[in-house]
């Protein structure tokens, strides 16, 4: 009998710590809207020379924990923001992914934000894409000390209201 109920109170136990875990993630998607309140920062421009494409580039914490994915869907998804992370931690099937790829990051110097470089990722995409297009920027396996987790919908930017972050002029090194 006493083994039942220490079994039972461990397994108890864990489910808690297990809810309280996953209470410490948060899934956030990203637009001009509210940019402004992530250490994220998007700019889209219009690459000269090459009518419809698109210029996106990416600063943030890309590179030394989490990681970043362009996620290309055969059509727009739901306004809410596409949950990918099955995908990346467990290799769920994704019926609405067209293409996926990882993208590796560089380091900017970003201007008014301490002298420090900061970690960013750019790519190129027609207008036609960028409409079902979204970076997702996630831990690339699970954790358990949770955080914020990012879906970027690129179609927010394409319509041309780009954050205050998205202002800043910086340069590549």
């Amino acid at each position: 009998m006493l083994i039942r109920q220490t079994t039972l109170i461990i397994w108890i136990l864990l489910a808690f710590a297990g809810a309280a875990t996953a209470s410490w993630s948060r899934f956030v998607v990203i637009t001009p809207a509210n940019e402004t309140e992530y250490p994220i920062v998007v700019q889209v421009e219009a690459v000269p020379g090459h009518e419809g494409r698109s210029r996106i580039r990416v600063i943030g914490d890309v590179g030394s924990r989490q990681r970043a994915w362009l996620v290309v869907c055969r059509t727009s998804v739901n306004p809410c923001g596409p949950y990918f992370r099955d995908m990346f931690w467990f290799g769920a099937e994704n019926e609405d992914v067209k293409l996926w790829m990882q993208l590796f990051p560089e380091q900017t110097l970003v201007p008014g934000w301490r002298g420090h470089l900061y970690p960013y990722v750019e790519l190129e995409l027609p207008a036609e894409q960028m409409h079902r297009a979204y970076i997702y920027i996630d831990f690339s396996h699970p954790v358990d000390d949770g955080g914020y987790y990012y879906s970027i919908d690129l179609a927010y930017y394409l319509k041309g209201a780009l954050g205050k972050k998205g202002d800043l002029k910086w340069e590549a090194q």
